[in-house]
């Protein structure tokens, strides 16, 4: 089977249900989970077929600072080791007393190989470059990484630049050929985020 997930890690969030008003959410943790990580570790382990789109992988998530301390413990010291000063502040940035809105870092690709993390820089970077040098009009719906010799087929990455155009139809037709030498069908498995 082949899978397609949507890159970043996510936050997850939940809202509280109550009466008239605006809504009130909390972050309750990340995407993927612990199961979810080793779905994709067996998955690759077994050599299938693996796209991960990065639409939005130098992820950094606005939020209102009461949100970042109703979050539970637990996501609060993951995020901390990621380069927050203490797990009260904002991961992996400042904590600007009085600020109403933190941003938080959340991992890259953490959930892949190093060696992934890396290739999937790569190509973040080289697609950056061609999408400063390409007129809008000429860019397509899907860019992908290009194979390199010595390159495992599994996992493959690609931005989606024209979301609208790339109904699940087109994509998993796009995936179908992407992954050819594959004799598998495709489907899509994503995080969720708010």
């Amino acid at each position: 089977m082949l899978v397609v997930l949507e890159g970043p890690a996510r936050l997850l969030w939940k809202e509280h249900a109550g009466g008239p008003g605006p809504r009130h959410w909390t972050p309750t943790g990340l995407w993927p989970d612990a199961r979810q990580r080793a779905q994709v570790r067996e998955h690759l382990d077994g050599e299938r077929p693996l796209l991960v789109l990065l639409d939005e992988a130098r992820c950094r998530v606005p939020m209102l600072r009461e949100e970042w301390r109703a979050a539970p413990r637990q996501l609060l010291r993951d995020q901390a080791g990621t380069g927050s000063r203490d797990p009260e502040g904002p991961a992996g940035g400042e904590d600007p007393a009085g600020d109403e809105v933190v941003e938080v870092s959340l991992p890259f690709l953490d959930w892949l190989p190093e060696a992934d993390r890396q290739r999937a820089a790569r190509f973040l970077a080289e697609s950056d470059a061609a999408l400063a040098r390409t007129p809008v009009a000429f860019l397509p719906a899907l860019m992908t990484e290009e194979p390199r010799d010595g390159t495992p087929m599994s996992p493959r990455f690609a931005r989606r630049l024209l979301p609208n155009a790339l109904t699940a139809d087109r994509l998993a037709a796009a995936v179908e050929h992407l992954f050819a030498d594959a004799s598998q069908y495709c489907a899509a498995a994503t995080g969720s985020a708010r």
